[in-house]
């Protein structure tokens, strides 16, 4: 518990140190392994808290997306399980690399959570 608190910590450092920039495949493809897990945790549970709000005002278009992600993935799939996922869909699709990681995270379950 104390190692997330340290995650949680550092996230809130990085975020307040200056202007926030998404990143994109290639710069995903640099991060350690424990920071593409961080990563990968921090956009599920986004789309999670996301989902969780947006049943109270039901969006179509984000229920067919991101919620339909978060059914397939929540209580099913560890961390690191998407973290492969994701992985393997970065180093599969060099053409996909220049997009930003959210839009990437999203090819590479969407492909998965489909089959």
């Amino acid at each position: 518990m104390r190692k997330a608190y340290r995650y949680v910590a550092l996230a809130c450092i990085v975020m307040s140190a200056g202007e926030a920039a998404a990143i994109t495949g290639n710069d995903y493809q640099r991060l350690s392994p424990q920071e593409r897990a961080m990563y990968v945790a921090g956009t599920l549970e986004g789309w999670i808290v996301a989902d969780t709000v947006m049943r109270a005002r039901p969006s179509p278009m984000f229920s067919a997306t991101f919620g339909q992600i978060v059914r397939c993935v929540s209580g099913r799939l560890s961390t690191a399980e998407v973290r492969t996922i994701v992985d393997r869909f970065v180093s599969r699709n060099p053409s996909e690399r220049k997009q930003d990681m959210g839009q990437i995270v999203l090819l590479a379950l969407d492909g998965t959570c489909r089959k």
